[in-house]
């Protein structure tokens, strides 16, 4: 091969390397091109990653931080009073517990007040449970205005609060002193609706007296104090003593005794007449319940109609009642030695509307005539609903029987009741009585009610007459009939008044 063959020869491997190369440095550089743009994606995409886990992470955090936030709150609210924004019992009960295991408090001294208002079921019936539930909110807020910085207010259902004091000290006093001052505050009226509406309350204080104490073991003691300051005529305070328990034992004896008496028919009526002036004669009687136990003793409501209505037995007793009553004056008014029989209806009942769906039966069954029946009625079973009680006298009044308003003087006295609802009678309650021998004012108030109900064409029955001079000034004042010791003292057999042979009512009058 010549030389120039040689050269054409190596000119053309040389283009040749040099085309390799070329491709070589192409596909290098594409290839570094190819993995700079991944390596750009995967840098994109890990920071894109590490973006969403963080904000899952915070996202985590978040909902971590709102499930704790709910917890506490869900934990908060049920140690609440959802009504009234205090402790609820649960809370009460733990907190309380808590204090008595602790020695240090314990040192410094320990009581449990028991708070029960009184009568507030009064309150719901002739208000309204919106009224009701104010008046509660209202309690709650000056318990927490007048208990110390540590104290514990609860309210443990119903109108039932309760109060932890602590560090009152080893002596009573400290205790009591808080209890009073508990009780001056709670006992003022209360303004519902801008009305003035009567609240009190009674108070049972029991203290730990040193530690050991059970919660369970404080809490009946103080229970047992509440009771007795409510057997104690209400609106004040008692301290637990040991002989407390005794009237626990008496109080369920009595209950087991009112539940067998009521069942057993052992509650009678009996009945106290009414005087009319002008004819001298009784022309009605008023039906009261007597408990006729079985060792002969007899004994008045106030003996036992509170357990009655704890065992829910009120209808029952009453219908057992009338039921007698009404066969028993039936024949009297059949003949026309007595106009009327009066019967008294609870508040409870007659807002529930047990007047209204029963009485029309029981007249029924014993064929007792409508117009001689008389239901008396409180002012305070009126007040709920003025347009439905309207409607509910209206319909007893339709079918024959008279209403009377009863213990007029007491309570709200409300005198727009006598223009707005159908009353037939009004009966004067006995404390506007008692006074007038000695008390000018209280004649006055007994005399502008009579010349009141007169111009209302309202006929009054005074309560309560016990002594002729009573009788007398009553007598000068208008008043046409009534009622009271004076005249006749509740009896059991109708007869006693009635019967051909019977003695005649007094007629001292003057």
């Amino acid at each position: 091969m010549n030389s120039a063959d040689s050269s054409l020869l190596l000119a053309d491997r040389l283009r040749r390397v040099e085309s390799r190369q070329d491709r070589e440095r192409r596909a290098r550089i594409e290839a570094e091109r190819l993995l700079e743009s991944k390596s750009l994606e995967l840098y994109e995409a890990n920071l894109a990653l590490s973006a969403l886990a963080a904000d899952l992470e915070r996202r985590v955090e978040e909902r971590t931080r709102e499930l704790s936030v709910e917890r506490q709150r869900a934990l908060q609210l049920a140690e609440v009073d959802a009504l009234t924004g205090i402790a609820n019992r649960a809370s009460f009960a733990h907190r309380l517990t808590d204090l008595l295991a602790d020695p240090q408090a314990s040192a410094q001294g320990i009581a449990v007040l028991l708070i029960d208002l009184d009568d507030f079921k009064t309150v719901n019936d002739t208000l309204g449970h919106a009224a009701g539930d104010t008046l509660l909110i209202e309690v709650a807020r000056r318990l927490v205005d007048t208990v110390r910085p540590g104290d514990v207010v609860a309210r443990l259902g119903g109108d039932e609060f309760a109060v932890i004091a602590c560090a009152v000290g080893s002596a009573r006093q400290g205790a009591v002193v808080m209890a009073h001052r508990l009780l001056r505050a709670l006992c003022r009226p209360a303004t519902i609706d801008a009305r003035l509406v009567p609240c009190s309350c009674s108070i049972g204080l029991a203290e730990a007296g040193g530690p050991g104490r059970n919660a369970d073991e404080l809490l009946r003691d103080a229970d047992l104090a509440l009771y007795a300051s409510k057997r104690g005529g209400r609106e004040r305070v008692t301290s637990f003593e040991v002989a407390l328990r005794a009237e626990l034992e008496q109080r369920a004896a009595l209950e087991a005794e009112v539940r067998h008496a009521v069942v057993d028919k052992q509650i009678e009526p009996w009945y106290q007449p009414i005087m009319h002036r002008s004819s001298g004669r009784f022309v009605g009687v008023e039906v009261l319940a007597r408990w006729h136990r079985p060792d002969g003793k007899v004994r008045a409501p106030a003996d036992f109609l509170d357990a009655v209505e704890v065992l829910g037995l009120l209808d029952t007793m009453m219908e057992n009642m009338l039921q007698r009553a009404l066969r028993e004056a039936g024949p009297l008014i059949a003949d026309g030695s007595l106009e009327y029989l009066s019967i008294n209806v609870s508040p409870s009942q007659f807002n529930q509307g047990w007047a209204l769906n029963r009485l029309p039966a029981l007249l029924a069954e014993t064929g007792f005539p409508a117009s001689a029946l008389v239901v008396e009625i409180t002012e305070t079973a009126l007040l709920q609903d003025i347009d439905r009680t309207r409607t509910m006298l209206s319909a007893l009044t339709d079918r024959g029987m008279r209403i009377a308003l009863d213990d007029f003087g007491v309570g709200y006295s409300n005198f727009s009741l006598l223009r707005q609802l159908p009353f037939d009678l009004l009966k004067l309650d006995r404390s506007l009585i008692c006074d007038i021998e000695t008390d000018k004012d209280a004649l006055a108030l007994a005399e502008c009610i009579l010349n009141l109900a007169v111009r209302l064409r309202i006929k009054v029955v005074a309560e309560g007459v016990e002594t002729q001079q009573q009788a007398a000034l009553l007598a000068a004042g208008g008043c046409a009939t009534m009622q009271g010791y004076w005249f006749a003292r509740p009896q059991r057999d109708l007869s006693t008044w009635f019967a051909p042979d019977a003695d005649p009512p007094p007629r001292a009058w003057a």
